[in-house]
């Protein structure tokens, strides 16, 4: 929001702010309100296009452009600003390689598609690449049902699992999953942990949370200049931001067995 208001703001655009809380039901709801207002334009975030959804958004008949979109294909004709997933966790992987780790987990979601789909792929690609491809067993992902008690609640169901798979580090797909197997884990002596996001809870954890850091604030003004070059007529494309790697106490070198 401060990078979206940061370029609305000189340009004499009005800002109108909804939460859907990750319902598609209250999005709609959104959505017609948005078209009742008769907004100039509208920006998505993290959310999740379905049929219904696309359908009421095309009928606004104005411009949108989607942050961070979570729709596994692409919904056609919304503009869309987003992190490279797929860097991201490579970038992660490639972290816990360097620290000696070669048993590495990857914990994901369910209720983001494409977010975990390409940070999964990334995970995969960074250790085949290495010539340490992961079993299908390292790779947990939770129920529908499980993901209703919140991704916290998930990092510890995760690293429940983990217990028994000589897993020595885990990619989590996100930092309250990071969390969340810290506080049921003995981090990073027993385990390195490496969330994605770099959301502020992740700074004051014990230990501080190694993480992927999405340009949160440059991917509200890239969408809002976005939706400025359309309202004034102009061709946009598509753009995708480099994420970074934020080494906190998380991840440790792997000790050697009998060290």
């Amino acid at each position: 929001m401060q990078g979206v208001e940061e370029v609305a703001r000189p340009a004499s655009i009005s800002v109108f702010l909804n939460a859907s809380h990750n319902d598609r039901e209250q999005e709609i709801e959104v959505v017609e309100t948005f078209h009742r207002r008769r907004v100039d334009g509208v920006l998505v975030a993290a959310s999740q296009i379905g049929v219904a959804h696309a359908e009421r958004l095309r009928r606004i008949a104005v411009p949108v452009v989607l942050i961070n979109n979570q729709t596994a294909a692409e919904p056609d004709p919304f503009h869309a600003v987003a992190v490279d997933d797929y860097t991201g966790a490579c970038l992660a992987v490639e972290h816990l390689l360097a620290l000696g780790h070669r048993r590495i987990a990857y914990a994901g979601v369910t209720n983001r598609s494409r977010s975990n789909g390409r940070r999964l792929a990334g995970y995969r690609a960074a250790l085949t690449a290495a010539g340490a491809p992961p079993p299908d067993e390292r790779v947990l992902l939770p129920t529908d049902a499980e993901m209703a008690a919140g991704d916290v609640a998930v990092g510890r169901l995760h690293a429940a699992r983990l217990r028994g798979l000589e897993v020595t580090a885990v990619c989590c797909h996100n930092d309250m999953l990071a969390i969340g197997m810290q506080l049921a884990s003995n981090v990073p002596d027993e385990l390195s942990v490496v969330g994605f996001d770099d959301t502020e809870p992740g700074r004051y954890v014990t230990p501080p949370l190694t993480t992927i850091r999405q340009p949160k604030r440059e991917l509200g003004r890239r969408a809002m200049a976005m939706l400025l070059d359309l309202l004034d007529g102009r061709e946009v494309e598509d753009q995708v931001l480099p994420p970074a790697l934020v080494v906190r106490g998380s991840t440790r070198p792997l000790r050697e067995e009998g060290a």
